[in-house]
């Protein structure tokens, strides 16, 4: 019996990059595992470097959290570019989660929009 998913999950091939829109009402650390898996898969699937993910959640993680999401992005999706959205802006989860997924060898940036995580993404 397969369990329901928590969250939504969108990906589209777009130009050099794959888009991806993921939300719900909260996300944990064991949610993020099963998106980020996900994506991987695709990436993997479609030979894809970079992503803009944009992330719909209403409640966010602890700092603890974060810390095993970082962990598991960076020996999922090493020497990747991620253009990050938070349509929400938890902003210093997501600055904390920057610092940690460089510090595992994943080229991370937050954005305000697409236009300007686009912009990143065609430059880098």
């Amino acid at each position: 019996m397969e369990t329901e998913k928590v969250y939504t999950i969108q990906m589209e091939l777009r130009d050099e990059y794959l888009y991806v829109l993921v939300g719900g009402e909260q996300l944990t650390a064991a949610i993020a595992v099963s998106y980020w898996n996900e994506i991987a898969e695709k990436c993997v699937e479609i030979e894809c470097r970079k992503i803009l993910i944009e992330k719909n959640f209403k409640e966010t993680v602890s700092a603890e959290e974060m810390l095993r999401m970082a962990e598991h992005l960076g020996k999922l999706l090493p020497n990747r570019r991620i253009a990050f959205i938070d349509r929400y802006q938890h902003e210093n989860i997501n600055e904390l989660g920057k610092r940690l997924a460089r510090n595992r060898h994943v080229l991370m940036q937050t954005f305000d929009s697409v236009s300007a995580a686009e912009r990143w993404l065609h430059a880098n």
